[in-house]
């Protein structure tokens, strides 16, 4: 039982690391960026933030979730 504690914590907190990481790369973007630079007609800081950081997440969560959780057993006898 103990190893499934240490595996559920470890993973919550690559979990939480991942989601600070999120809104640390959200905020960046959104008040690092001049308000001027455009792309497309957009203004940049609104793709950067809005777009581009959740698509890439999106695959920074799937990497973790394939490269550093594990599945655990839960069925297993006490």
């Amino acid at each position: 039982m103990t190893s499934i504690v240490s595996v559920a914590r470890r993973e919550a907190l690559l979990s939480v690391l991942l989601a600070l990481l999120y809104l640390a790369a959200w905020a960046a973007c959104a008040w690092l960026v001049p308000p001027a630079l455009t792309l497309a007609g957009w203004p940049l800081w609104f793709l950067l933030s809005c777009l581009f950081n959740p698509l890439l997440f999106i695959v920074l969560c799937a990497l973790m979730v394939r490269w550093c959780f594990r599945a655990v057993n839960l069925e297993a006898s006490s």
